[in-house]
């Protein structure tokens, strides 16, 4: 099973965020006469126009596969600027599988989250901030966990 992230949805709200920050920036770019509602403005347009900027630079797209055949779990994080990295986790090497979240419920924006625990201690987050169909949902996360949690039983 190969899960992969959906980076069209990042890269929309990247330029969606330029494309605002480049509006305000046009209609408060003239400052130097008006009050400090027009500079703040600007300013404004200036941070999300460089938070945009920031975010396409350093996006980055992930892939998780449960491979059973190998007996190990694969995670593959390619960044657009500064390479790509893979971690290799072994069936024998995970202590536990757990859920992790992020947000708040009341706010609308709650996210769910993979997490594997390994024998060491360290924990792997396998979504990351990155989109995922499915996460915002806990069933789909919660199936998820038994079918990983099936795969490893199964290869025991």
């Amino acid at each position: 099973m190969k899960l992969e992230s959906q980076p069209a949805s990042n890269t929309l709200l990247y330029v969606v965020t330029i494309v605002v920050g480049l509006v305000l920036m046009f209609l408060a770019r003239d400052f130097s006469h008006a009050g400090t509602n027009v500079l703040s403005g600007f300013l404004l347009g200036c941070m999300l126009f460089g938070l945009g900027v920031l975010g396409m630079l350093i996006g980055e797209t992930r892939s998780v596969e449960l491979d059973e055949q190998h007996k190990r779990v694969v995670l593959d994080v390619k960044r657009r600027v500064g390479g790509s990295r893979q971690v290799v986790i072994p069936f024998g090497e995970i202590r536990s599988l757990g859920i992790g979240m992020q947000g708040k419920a009341s706010s609308g924006s709650r996210f769910y989250d993979l997490v594997i625990t390994s024998k060491n201690g360290k924990e792997v987050y396998l979504f990351g901030g990155c989109v995922f169909e499915g996460r915002m949902s806990r069933d789909w996360i919660e199936n998820l966990k038994r079918q990983f949690e099936m795969a490893i039983e199964r290869t025991s």
